[in-house]
């Protein structure tokens, strides 16, 4: 949310020559930019649409203050993190390894990182963190 991923759109500003800055997630033809890789990209929004996460807002902040509300737990910090995190790998993997970008990987992806965020997570937290996984498995 800082900007500091080098998305399509930071390497344009920083006059990298590329030919071309649109999304690969997409066939919108937008820009790639943070705000519509994780959040207004189709393949970002069926995958947080996974976890019945919608996305009403253009500001980032906002989006996230609601996903906040719609996921209701404690540890809602932890999903946004590891859920950006896949679709950034996603990307990443289309674009350096020619994988197809599908919504099962993403939902694999998510599933491994997340069992491992559990393992790490404060004893209190992990029955729940572990039952909530369980509802969406």
């Amino acid at each position: 949310m800082k900007d500091r991923l080098s998305t399509r759109e930071l390497l344009r500003r920083r006059n990298m020559e590329m030919p071309d800055y649109t999304c690969v997630c997409c066939i919108q033809q937008m820009d790639e930019s943070s705000t519509h890789l994780f959040i207004h990209c189709p393949f970002a929004q069926s995958f947080w649409g996974l976890f019945g996460l919608l996305v009403d807002q253009d500001d980032a902040f906002a989006t996230l203050e609601q996903f906040k509300i719609q996921l209701h737990v404690p540890f809602f910090m932890e999903i946004i993190i590891v859920m950006s995190w896949c679709i950034w790998m996603q990307r990443n993997d289309f674009i350096f390894r020619g994988i197809q970008l599908t919504q099962d990987a993403c939902w694999q992806h998510f599933k491994k990182e997340f069992a491992l965020v559990i393992r790490r997570a404060n004893p209190r937290k992990k029955p729940l963190m572990s039952s909530w996984l369980e509802v969406f498995v």
